[in-house]
Parts: structure tokens; sequence; C-alpha cells
């Protein structure tokens, strides 16, 4: 029964047997009835409550003359309802982007009401009505194409009954408005729906059978029953979770696999199993950390939920592991964040217990709770805490502590997400700090960045720029700019306003700060995005520095995905360096980066004061976000560093745990693990005039798999300690799998406990990596050996594939349930298609048009009859679309990408594929010995020709002469083997057939010179490739390569040099030569060739058409100034060239360059 009043509908009660789902679809037949109808208007408009919500309406009344009948017209926007009948999960924290929403809302709906409506005495008669809903969604842009729904609803008056006849009612209760009333939904999972009696036995079984087929790798066919065991979760009941817990804990296998699923039941009853373990203690610390982690982080954000977690903080296991504690206090900050994004204004008391930690950790001086703390805060992003922030930060507090830089670092990041909930506190606090000039870089530099992080007015931007311009540090000057300048490039939605004001900034600051080296600090951002699919990714990179020291104090790097009006955090990755700055101070004495003796007895002489360095302070602090929330970091001290090169110092014996690994490998390990995760699970619902719930879910779901056996030994066998090792031949065999499957769906349409009706996609990526070997490893020989099986059957490395189908299924009865593609597998593309989906909807424009059709497919295989493998990639594609409704239409089909491994006939049948790399002294075989001769030979020739050729007469020509005659001396001496390495295919006791690649070194002081043969090893083959190079004193160098018969067949040169004499500037030059090239490479530098000249324009070149020398590409590189080069290219048919192009490098590695080249430029001229 309802109340009813004037045309509007009030409450509506019933038995407490009725479900909500029988109450929505009632309220759907009541909407019929709630209209209001104003007699002395024709066109009106209101706010009012119906189904959908509290919604705008506009009404039209026409009246019939014939009839006297009114027809009134209702149309509803349902987009811009203030109080909308709708629900999230799963979105906390993903960024809301308005901008990209408007742009092209993802999903548009109208509601429109045709009621006819007769006079009487008592009022108006609604004789008939129709309803008609229409939404379109698409996870795109709209404006190219949309999934499409209707609803329809119709009621016509056929008699009137006795209105006065009493009836009789049994106990009823509020049932609510007429307003839609969302159900709990958390079982109704959109894309499986299964019987879920006996829900225990249901799932225990599938834990175990997913456990055993996916034991030894990932059985990509069973992944999807994880979903089936995530929803029979949620209905089990606590009492429930403890029975399986008994069954499956004894288990290794079927524990891991309970503790990694039980993390989605997302309700109190995973707060009460975990309660429970962490109180009995029958869980080890490291295997709460992921279930804590995620579990918490899948929660629903509840009031009661939220209380209940803070008991985690004080229980003794919390504490038992210092990463079990961080992980329960960053993980509460995580879930007050989310709670906060549904409840607004957020109460402080949710954030209180962090709030006292952080006082706490303060008045004790207990560094490590500070942190600890101000992590946590900045996760829960809660407004309320910025008071006691500021307790922590420099220049802002009203009580200032002297705090290492790590804390106050910790607290400025802690506003990261204040910065969008209370951006005006934000931007007083940060930029007070940045405008403080004798606070340390870092702290400055991070109060940019958050200062940005509130998107600042153009007025506040301003400001920032006219102390820039009196600025005096330069890490903070760079920073800023370089930030400054990456944004104002930015093309993502959030930041059309941001880059506008950037863009301004950098053109003030340019002329003064725009050429400042990557010497200091910097801010890179990269990023796109696409209109039609409103999707698009950003990539940061921040490396903070001070003047302090020459390595970063911090390199940040993170990543955005920009999709369906959402920004999605993703992982982020940070290091702040604390006391390895002191280690290596502002310079290491004695380093010139050239990788000489020098530079590493440098290297060993800072390490000496590796002692030094205090023990309570870490050398290294990393940190990992995930979705904007940070749920690991830890701190690298000396003591865990010296610890591990103790571990693995050859002194270390028995006591070793490296001698532990080596024991058990001897013995033979047989190891595996899978890891389970629904990485995410957005749904939305809508509510329909039909008083169905409409819903739009995406879930993504991996499972990673790792297995591996392998046995070891060691000839001689170890006795006393590890560097006996160095001694010993080491031989491994082993086999296993690494890989993992990746599901993915979005469903669109009705879903309810009883049936679930409308379209979803689905989408599957698995990789599947398998490795069986041997190896042998003899350090004392410099030899390592690698044996490979052939490979026997055809299997996928990596494979993608989706597809979209229309689906109904009912829980009554699941042999209904039916799945169809939308696109049909055995269509035939030639015909036309005339088959429509009911779910997936065309704009009616499209009604008379022809679709196109599209089935691609394609295979291409490179293969090695050598060695019986080949590597294929393979596609197919079947679409269906209309060329004005895209980009929806490119996803609505059949998809299949694959990278694929293939057994190929081989010349002989191979057993197996043999690697080895010799690094020690061998003997020169004849053929080589005569080889190497012609090799240099040829190199006489080319010196001698070049010194013909050059027409130099001046100073330089000494100077080249005389590094001539040292090289023309040289290559009379007999080059040493440095290593070889041979990779043949195996075939019992018949001749190894491959190829084998041998590098010889010639030691000389004058020049460091080097050749590679390269052979093929088989019968009747006498294909080779050498390689002659030589490198003078830093200052020329020079590689010929040949190929083909006997090397004779192709060959290319080049040579590069470096000149400076008195009065010139430092100079480089390129040349390539070729005398005889395959017509595959000359094509494809042709290809190359045609894009040189709009690339040259697009870069400010000048193009200048000459003929110069036919086989040969030369180029030019002049250090003309402290920041900018003149750059010439010749090609055989005209020549660019651009003057001055700024290229940013600090003034002292000009100077030093330009020493350095003159100094040895004159030194191999003979000039002192």
């Amino acid at each position: 029964m309802f109340s009813y009043a004037s045309g509007h509908v009030g409450d509506i009660r019933a038995s407490a047997e009725v479900s909500d789902t029988v109450v929505n679809i009632i309220r759907g037949i009541l909407g019929f009835f709630h209209v209001t109808l104003k007699t002395t208007q024709k066109i009106y408009e209101l706010e009012e409550a119906n189904i959908h919500g509290n919604c705008q309406s506009t009404y039209a009344t026409e009246l019939n003359k014939e009839t006297n009948d009114m027809k009134i017209t209702q149309v509803v926007d349902l987009t811009t309802c203030r109080e909308k009948a709708e629900m999230y999960s799963g979105m906390a924290t993903a960024v809301l982007d308005k901008v990209s929403q408007q742009r092209g809302e993802s999903v548009i709906s109208t509601m429109k009401y045709v009621h006819i409506v007769k006079p009487t005495e008592e009022g108006g008669l609604i004789t008939k009505a129709h309803g008609r809903e229409r939404q379109q969604f698409s996870p795109f842009n709209v404006k190219g194409g949309t999934f499409k729904m209707q609803a329809m609803k119709e009621i016509v008056l056929l008699s009137v009954s006795d209105t006065a006849r009493p009836v009789t009612l049994g106990p009823v209760e509020n049932k609510g408005t007429l307003v839609h009333k969302f159900v709990d939904a958390e079982a109704n999972v959109p894309i499986m729906m299964q019987n879920l009696n006996n829900p225990i036995q249901k799932a225990t079984e599938l834990i175990k059978q997913m456990a055993e087929m996916n034991k030894d790798q990932i059985n990509s066919s069973t992944t999807e029953n994880a979903i089936k065991v995530y929803q029979l979760l949620r209905v089990v009941p606590v009492e429930g979770l403890e029975a399986m817990w008994k069954e499956l804990a004894g288990n290794s296998d079927h524990r891991r696999w309970f503790l990694d699923m039980i993390v989605e039941i997302n309700d109190g009853k995973i707060l009460n199993f975990l309660e429970t373990r962490f109180q009995k203690g029958d869980v080890s610390p490291s295997e709460m950390l992921s279930t804590f982690l995620l579990a918490i982080n899948h929660l629903q954000v509840t009031p009661e939920l939220v209380e209940k977690t803070k008991t985690f903080l004080n229980m003794s296991f919390s504490k038992s592991s210092t990463n079990l504690y961080h992980t329960v206090v960053l993980a509460y900050g995580s879930l007050v964040y989310k709670y906060c994004a549904y409840h607004t204004p957020c109460p402080v008391n949710v954030v209180q217990p962090l709030l006292d930690m952080a006082l706490e950790s303060l008045r004790n001086g207990n560094e490590a709770d500070m942190v600890l703390a101000l992590k946590a805060l900045g996760n829960a992003g809660h407004p309320g805490s910025i008071k006691t922030i500021m307790r922590f930060l420099p220049g802002v507090s009203a009580n200032p502590v002297d705090l290492q830089p790590r804390v106050q670092n910790a607290a400025m990041q802690s506003m990261r997400l204040i910065a969008a909930r209370d951006p005006q506190s934000v931007q007083e606090i940060t930029i007070s700090v940045f405008l403080q000039k004798d606070l340390p870089s870092e702290i400055r530099m991070l109060a940019f960045m958050i200062l940005f992080d509130t998107k600042p007015s153009m007025g506040l931007v301003s400001t920032v720029i006219a102390h820039l311009q009196e600025e005096k540090d330069f890490q903070v000057v760079s920073f800023a700019f370089s930030y400054l300048r990456s944004f104002a490039r930015s093309k993502t939605p959030e930041n059309i306003f941001l880059s506008t004001a950037c863009n301004v900034a950098m053109k003030i600051l340019a002329p003064r700060f725009g050429r400042l080296s990557y010497h200091y600090s910097k801010a890179i951002r990269m990023d796109w995005f696409n209109d039609d699919f409103l999707m698009g990714t950003a990539t940061e990179l921040y490396m903070l520095k001070s003047v302090e020291s020459f390595i970063p104090s911090e390199i940040t790097m993170k990543g955005k995905l920009f999709f369906i009006g959402r920004i999605l955090q993703l992982l982020e990755f940070g290091i702040h360096a604390d006391g390895i700055k002191d280690l290596f101070g502002t310079s290491i004495p004695g380093f010139k980066g050239d990788l000489s003796f020098n530079d590493f007895q440098a290297l060993s002489s800072l390490f000496e004061k590796w002692g030094n360095l205090p023990n309570n302070k870490p050398l290294l602090t990393a940190f990992t976000r995930a979705s904007g929330q940070e749920w690991f970091y830890t701190d690298i001290s000396k003591d865990f560093i010296q610890n591990i090169i103790k571990a693995v110092s050859p002194s270390a014996g028995k006591e070793s745990p490296l001698w532990a690994m080596i024991e058990n490998l001897h013995r033979g390990v047989s190891w595996h693990t899978t890891q389970n995760f629904l990485t995410f699970e957005i749904r939305y619902f809508q509510s329909t005039t039909l008083g169905l719930p409409l819903e739009i879910s995406k879930y993504y779901h991996v499972l990673n798999g790792i297995s591996v056996n392998a046995k070891a030994t060691v000839n001689p066998p170890l006795r006393e300690h590890i560097g006996e090792l160095l001694a010993s031949e080491i031989s491994l065999e082993t086999d296993g799998f690494i890989g993992y499957t990746k599901d993915f769906w979005v469903f669109y349409g009705i879903n309810t406990e009883l049936f679930q009706c409308g379209s979803e996609f689905k989408g599957k990526l698995p990789v599947a990596i398998p490795w069986k070997f041997a190896t042998k490893l003899n350090v004392k020989a410099k030899k390592f050996e690698l044996d490979v099986p052939s490979c026997k059957k055809e299997f996928d490395l990596i494979s993608v594939s989706s597809n979209v189908y229309a689906i109904t299924r009912s829980s009554i009865d699941t042999a209904l349930n039916k799945i169809t593609p939308i696109m049909p597998t055995g269509m035939d593309f030639n015909d036309q298609v005339t088959q429509t989906d009911p779910v997936v909807g065309r704009f009616e424009s499209n009604q008379g048009q022809k679709p196109n059709v599209w089935n691609p497919k394609s295979r291409t295989c490179a293969n090695s009859n050598t060695y019986g493998v080949g590597l294929c990639v393979e596609s197919e594609l079947r679409r269906q679309y209309y060329h004005d409704e895209y980009p929806l239409y490119y996803f609505l089909g059949y998809t299949r990408l694959a990278l694929t491994i293939v057994p190929v006939n081989a010349i002989k049948a191979v057993d197996n594929i043999h690697f080895e790399v010799n690094a020690g002294p061998s003997p020169l075989p004849l053929t080589t010995r005569q080889l190497l001769k012609t090799l240099n030979s040829h190199s006489k020739e080319d010196i001698q020709q070049d010194r013909v050729s050059s027409g130099s007469v001046s100073s330089a020509r000494g100077s080249q002469d005389s590094r001539q005659d040292f090289v023309i001396e040289d290559l009379d001496l007999t080059p040493e083997t440095v290593f070889n390495i041979k990779v043949y295919a195996m075939s019992g006791d018949q001749k190894p057939e491959g190829y084998d690649a041998a590098i010889y070194y010639t030691p000389e002081p004058n020049i460091k010179n080097a050749q590679m043969i390269l052979s093929e090893i088989g019968e009747d083959t006498n294909w080779k490739m050498c390689v002659n190079t030589f490198v003078v004193r830093r200052i020329e160098a020079k590689a010929n390569i040949r190929w083909g018969a006997e090397c004779q067949s192709y060959e290319i040169s080049l040579r590069g040099s470096t000149l400076h004499l008195p009065g010139s500037k430092p100079t480089l030059k390129t040349r390539l030569h070729w005398n005889k090239i395959p017509e595959t490479m000359a094509e494809f530098g042709r290809r190359i060739k045609t894009y040189i000249p709009g690339m040259a324009l697009l870069l400010g070149f000048t193009r200048q058409n000459q003929r110069n020398a036919k086989h040969e590409i030369s180029a030019s590189v002049v250090a003309t100034s402290v920041d900018s080069i003149d750059v010439k290219l010749i090609l055989p048919e005209y020549t660019i060239y651009s003057h001055s192009l700024p290229v940013p490098l600090p003034p002292e590695t000009f100077l030093v360059l330009q020493q350095a080249i003159s100094n040895t430029t004159m030194d191999s001229s003979g000039q002192a």
C-alpha cells in the first residue's frame, strides 16, 4: 500500500517478507501516478522526487478539445539530478576529472512520460500513460558511438472497481518513498551468476581445485573460477570462514590461496576473521602483510567498520613485525581517505588515532614513529590534520622543533592529498615555506610541487614567478622552471587551466633560466590524451638535488591513467638519499668519469670512509605508492648493507646464508607460489524507470605464478669458505615456469539477485614462460655453458584475446543462461550483415546505412632451420561498425593477438641448443691468423687512402699523420683472444651447426685495436662477418665491417674523430662510407632518407642542394659556446646545417671538454 495525494506518491508500505527488489519494481509502476498538473500553465518546470531521485522536470500540457482530455508530457533530465538515485563503489582513490566529463560525458540519461488525464468531478483520472527512458553509455567519448539502453512501460485504465470496499492487510512496515532504494549487491557479481546454496563446501572445493590446477603453471582456463570463489565467500558466515580455515590451513598451497581470496569479502566478516588470527597468532607476520593490506583496501567504508579497524593499531601481533606494523598503520590511513571520499564533511574522530600517534612521537622524539605517522596522515588526506602536520614543518610551526630533513620531507608530502580537499590552507602553507630562502632546497622544492597540486590561480602563479626572478638558489630555480615548462606542454584535461598559467610563466622566465643544465634539479612530465577515446597517460619524474651533495637527494617517478572521466594514479616509486649523501659529499676526489683505473681507485678510497657513517641514520629510504596511497617503505641502514657484504664475501664460511642456499641447491630445490589479485572492482548503479537497477561495472583480476625445480653440483665441493667457488666448476640443472593471466570484464546492463541481462566485454591476457636448461660455470677457466632442449611443441609466450557478448543469466535455473557474441564467430564477411543486437544500439540516423565489416587475419613467422625453432606473430580481428560511430565500434568484436614459439623442421634433428662463452686464453687457428692478416692489410690501405685523400696542409696534417703511423706499426702485432661466443645446434655425434663469434684485442699503449670475427658453422658454408676497430687516445675511432663469403661480399666503414686546434672550437666529426651493401639495406636507407628533409625543416635546419660523395654520409658538431653548437650533415644529394643550436651544458663541463681535447690533440701532434 502507499499514500497518494494531489498526484504525488508518498510513503510505501509492505510486509517485512517483501524484498527491496520487489518493492523497487512496485516503485517503477507507481511512477505512472506521480504527476504534477497545473491548469494555469501550459509549460512549466519544477524539481520533484521520482524513482531516479530529486530531478528537474519539464512539463508541457495540451488540451484535446474533442474529448476534453488533457495530454501531459513530462521530460526529466536524469544527468543533472540534485540528489540522484545512484551509487558508486571502488572509485574512492580515482580522482574525478570534471573537464574530461564535460568533453564527452560517458553516461547520459533522459526520461519521458506521456499521461492522458480525463477530467472528473473528483479531479483528474489517468486513463493511459506511457514512459520511455533512454540511456547512452560509452567507456570513451559518447560522440563516437554508445551502448544504448531503452526502457519502456505503459499502463491503460480498463475499468474502475468499487473503491469503498475495505481491504484487509497484515502487519506492514515503511519501505520508503518513491525514490529507488539500492539493495546490498556485494554478492550480486554482475559477471557471474551461480547457485549460492551450500557456499562453504563449494568455495572450499574450488580453492582446492585452483590450487592444484595452477601448481606447476598457470591454467588460464581456470582463472575465472576466482570470481566464483569471491562471490561464494561473500555469503559465507563468520563461522563458516573459521571452518574453512581449519580445513585449508594445514596445506600450504590451500592456505595461501584461501588467505589471498578472503580479502574480497569486504565487509565486517573479514575484520572478525583477521582479528581472530591476530589474537591466536596462528599466522605469520609475512602472511598477514598482503592479506591485511588488500583486505583493508577493499573493505566497505562504513562508520562501524572504520571504528572496528582502529583496534588493529594497538594489537600486540601488529607490532610483532616492523613491516607488518607499517602496513597496519598505512592501511588504516588509506581507509580513512576512502571513508572521507563518501562522507562529507568527514569527522575528525576517524583520523584521531593517527593524530595522537604523530603528537606522541613528537613528544618522545622518536624519528621513526614520526615518519610513520606522517606517512599515514598523508594516506588519509584529512583536512583536519593540517594543524598537526604544521608542527613538523620548518618556518610555519608556532613552536618550531629541530627535526631531521627526512621528517620534514614526510611532513611536506603528507599534504599531497589534502591539496585537492582543502587547497586554500595548503596554498598558504606551501607558499610560505617556498618563499623562505634559508630553508633546505629539497623542502622548498617539495613545497613548490604540493603548491601546484592545488591547481593555483594565475595570480598565485604570478607571485611565484616574481620571487623566482630574484632567486639565487639554482637548484630551486632549475626545478621550478623545468616543472613549469613540463606542465605548460601538458595536454591532459586536468591541467587545461594550469598549463595556460605555466605557459605564461615559462615565457617570462625563459630568457634568464631557459638554458640551465641537467646538472641541477629537474622535473619532467610527459603526457598524452585523446579526445575521441577520452583516455590518456602521464609520466612524471622528479629529481631533487642540493648544493651539499652531487647525488640527488630524492628521485620520484609516477604514472597516471586517464579513463572514463577519472584519473587513476598508478604505481609511484621514490628513493630518498639520507646518510649516503654524507658519504659522497659535493664530489668524489680524483673521479673523472672515464671509467679508468684512477676512477676505480677514487671510488675505493671513498668507500673506505664507509665505517664513519652513523649507525642510527638510514643510508637510503625507498617507498612505493599505488592509487596515490603509500603502502610500503623501508629504511636501508649501514648494518643492512654490511650484512649483505659479509654474507657474500669470499671469506664467509658455513654461517653465511649463501652457504645454506648452496647446500639446498645441492640437495635439490622444488618451490612454487601463486598470488591472486582482484586489482579493482569498480561498480556504478543507477535506477531505471522499471525499478530495476542498471549497473556499469569493471573487474580486473590477475593471477601470478612461478614454479622452480633446481639442482646444483660444485666440483670440487666447498670445504671452508665461499671463495672456493672461484676455483670450482658449478653445474646447475633447472626447469620451471613463470607467468600470469590477466582477466578484464566490463558489464553494462541490469543486475539483480534474480537475473542479469546486458552487454559484457571479456578480455584475457596470459603470459607463459616455461624453461628448462643446464648450465656450467668455471670462474677460474673463465668459461660459461648453457644447454637448452630443442623446441618440441608450439606454445604462446603472450596472447591477448577479447570479445563482446550479449548475456542473460538466471539464478533460478542456470541452464537458461546464455552468452552470445555480438560479432558471431562463424559469420560470412562477404555477405551483408543485417543482424542487430538489442543491447548494443545504434544512432537512429544509421538505421538505413549498411555497416562495414572487417576480418583481417595474419601470421608472420621468423624461423631458424639451424636451431629448429621459430617465433610467430599472429592476429585476427572481427569488426562491424559505421564510419561515423567510432571509437566504440573498434572494440565491438573478436580480437586475438599472440606471440608464439613454434617448432621448425631443422636441417638436422636438433637435440639441444648449446650456448658457450669462453673468456680464457686460447691459441689462434691458422685460418683465423690469415683472416686477421687480411683485416690488418685492409686497415693499412684505408689509413693510407685517408692520408692521401686528406686535403689538409695545416698543423692538423702532422697530428693526423703521427696518429696513423702509430696505427700502421701496431697492425703488425699479433692480437690476443678476448673471448669467444658459440651458439650451436647439437645433433648427437654429428658436427654442430650454428655461429661462432671471437673477439680479439691488440694490447698497445698508443691505440686500442680490436677485431671480431663471426662465422657460420656447418657443412658447405663460408659466411663470415669481420669487424675491425681501433681507438687512438680518445681522439679518433674507426670501425670497418665486412661480411659475406670469407668477409668479401659487402663492406661499410665508420669513423669518428675529435679535433681542437689553437684558435678553433672543439669539433666532433663522423663519417659513414660503404662500397657495396645488400639491396634490403639500401632500400631501408632510401626510406630513411625520405624523412630527413621534413624532420630537418621542423627542427629549423637549412638545406643546401649539392652533389657530394656518392657512397658516404658525414656529420660534424662544433661546440661554438657554452650553450650552443653548430651541426652539419652531408648526404650524397644535399647538405643540411644549423647554427647555434641550444645545448644546456654546465659551464665547467664545456671548459673541461675544451681543455681535454686541446691537450690531447697537442700531445698527439708532438707539441707540448
